[in-house]
């Protein structure tokens, strides 16, 4: 007999399940691109968008092992857990500023409070839980809930009675620097957000964590809203706050509520597995709540009539590349914005001209006159003072503004040339990939070798062991950090040394871990090709011996030196389809950038400076014929 009241709650929970991930993710979408300077003051700006989304998908199988309970492996997901954490502690990190003292008291107090909270839903707890459910008519349930309601009240008391050394911020009514009511509110919601997980989620062994619908959704919602709603009382006079609180408190609340509170009752209850926090990925309740929390403050931030100016003083937000402010001129253009057209040339011009002698490492040149000392024929500069003219001038005439942006145009691909042999050529970039591919893999075969070696049976049980697969796991993270971590610290990897080449921003300047973590999402995938591969050809060396037909769970494969030769197709092919996508786009693009470039906003040059022994001569003009310079314009 079917139940109409369990039917409806499962087509529900189906329908939000799918219609959840979408929807968060056109909320990060409308904050960062439709109100790029707000974003990017409460620190979810583009990158992070970029970060949090693609970055997030690519990271599904980047899973770091972290530490051997009972006969299991606990380990965090960089898509489900670990990246969302990143930006929130970068976001929180805005709201009281300096803000050097917010984060770290936040997460010293929420250490305290999760290691007490854990104590007490232990099996060592049964004593103190005991005589607390018997009175409770034996809810134990409640008495656990009960007893970690005191410890958040008691965590969030002490927490407001610590001095913080306050300093007198600027602007009537506003809240002390060092106020601790940031604090306060940040560990309030993040304990009732804890609280409310643990009390609707449960632990199912050989399931994992269950959270019940509806309350994974009303939990962030209620989350988002109360944030808002105090904003004023909060942060006064800095209300746009509330978006990165809220999403921070959600996130690090049901990362404590269900992963940390629930978890422990799974660990050694079956065969030994790998437990992983966010291990469901873009799909994981840490990952979605916070983000659920956000899109609801932002929501009610514009519902209540808020203001999307930056928060806290200007924000940095990138300005187009040459060719994006080309793009735009003329897209101003077409909608009748002669003005505005005209500005974004002559703009065009001068970044290009800039952009030029930044990567020629030439001083900079008068503001007027950015041609200036460029290996340029001189009526270039006589076109850019046109163009610059025009644009002071202001024009009706589409045919002078279409004529201004074709100048704009020649002048941003003269720049391109100039500075295009500046970038790493296409075989320094593959050999620095290469180098770094060996770096990484000599050792992982090393440990993939010696495990295979140790472990016991088969083939079958030694794909099915669990060293064995952490390995893969952490090969595949590992790596990616290797390649993050070394060019947030030092610019360059090992292979990139090797071949000469260093990373940066468009300024030239060393890029921060944001950058780095984004820039390396897109090497993922290449780097979980050769983590399975690799492991696969060790486990088939060692395990298949000479057989030629190999059964794997009732599955008959080929063994042997077939397997073997499987396994090189599938290295060879899958990184050399990946390779070939990168190589053709770095092709492609105006600044030699691969996709993972693009969206970081990073370049990959040579470290020798183009006036150095052995550089490539700089070119006196474009590939192209440029156009003699307009008439200059009327009146």
């Amino acid at each position: 007999m079917v139940d109409p009241l369990s039917l409806t709650s499962d087509i529900l929970t189906n329908t939000v399940t799918l219609v959840l991930p979408p929807l968060v993710w056109t909320c990060l979408f409308l904050l960062a691109f439709e109100h790029p300077a707000f974003a990017a003051s409460i620190g979810f700006g583009r990158k992070a968008f970029w970060l949090l989304l693609p970055g997030c998908l690519l990271a599904t199988f980047a899973i770091l092992p972290i530490a051997p309970i009972a006969n299991d492996l606990i380990s965090i997901s960089f898509g489900g857990a670990l990246f969302p954490i990143l930006v929130g502690s970068l976001a929180v990190r805005r709201v009281a500023p300096p803000g050097a003292h917010l984060l770290p008291r936040y997460l010293l107090f929420v250490a305290i409070e999760g290691a007490v909270m854990l104590l007490l839903v232990l099996p060592l707890a049964a004593p103190i839980v005991g005589p607390l459910a018997a009175v409770l008519a034996g809810q134990a349930e409640g008495a656990t809930i009960l007893l970690l309601s005191l410890v958040a009240v008691v965590t969030v008391v002490v927490a407001s009675l610590v001095p913080t050394g306050a300093r007198t911020a600027p602007g009537p009514g506003a809240a002390p620097e060092g106020s601790d009511r940031p604090l306060v509110f940040l560990l309030a919601l993040t304990s009732a957000v804890l609280l409310a997980t643990f009390a609707a989620s449960s632990a199912i062994p050989g399931v994992g964590i269950v959270d019940t619908f509806p309350y994974f959704v009303l939990i962030p919602v209620g989350a988002g809203a109360v944030s808002v709603l105090l904003a004023s009382r909060v942060a006064p006079h800095r209300e746009g706050f509330a978006l990165p609180l809220a999403f921070f408190a959600t996130t690090f609340g049901v990362l404590l509520g269900a992963d940390l509170l629930r978890e422990p009752p799974l660990y050694g209850s079956g065969p030994a597995g790998i437990y992983s926090i966010g291990g469901a990925g873009v799909l994981d309740v840490v990952y979605l709540s916070g983000l659920l929390a956000l899109g609801t403050a932002f929501y009610f931030h514009g519902r209540l009539g808020r203001s999307f100016e930056p928060v806290g003083g200007p924000a940095s937000v990138p300005d187009p590349s040459p060719f994006g402010r080309l793009v735009r001129a003329f897209r101003d253009g077409v909608d009748g914005n002669l003005a505005g057209s005209l500005a974004d040339s002559s703009r065009a011009g001068h970044d290009s001209a800039r952009q030029a002698r930044s990567l020629l490492e030439l001083p900079t040149a008068p503001a007027d006159r950015p041609w200036e000392g460029l290996p340029v024929p001189g009526w270039v500069v006589s076109d850019q003072a046109n163009l610059d003219a025009a644009a002071r001038a202001g024009s009706t005439d589409g045919r002078e503004g279409f004529r201004a942006w074709l100048t704009a145009r020649w002048l941003v691909s003269l720049g391109r040339d100039l500075g295009l042999r500046r970038f790493g050529t296409l075989r320094a970039r593959s050999l620095g990939f290469v180098l770094d591919l060996l770096v990484v893999t000599v050792p992982a075969l090393v440990v993939w070798t010696a495990i295979a070696l140790a472990t016991p049976g088969g083939l079958y049980g030694l794909l099915s062991s669990l060293p064995f697969n952490a390995a893969v796991y952490g090969f595949i993270s590992l790596s990616f950090l290797y390649l993050a971590l070394s060019e947030t610290l030092t610019g360059r990897s090992l292979g990139k040394r090797g071949a000469r080449l260093v990373v940066r921003d468009r300024n030239l300047q060393p890029i921060g871990l944001v950058s780095a973590l984004l820039r390396n999402t897109t090497v993922l995938p290449a780097l979980t090709v050769v983590g399975l591969a690799g492991a696969l050809g060790v486990a088939f060396v060692f395990k298949a011996g000479t057989l030629s037909i190999v059964t794997i769970d009732g599955f008959p494969l080929p063994g042997g030196l077939f397997a073997v030769a499987g396994v090189l197709v599938f290295l060879v092919v899958g990184v050399g389809i990946l390779g070939v996508i990168a190589l053709v786009v770095i092709a492609l693009t105006n600044e030699r950038q691969r996709l993972g470039d693009l969206l970081a906003g990073t370049w990959v040059v040579q470290e020798a400076s183009p006036g150095s022994e052995g550089a490539p001569p700089v070119r006196s003009g474009p590939s192209t014929p440029m156009p003699p310079p307009g008439p200059p314009p009327s009146g």
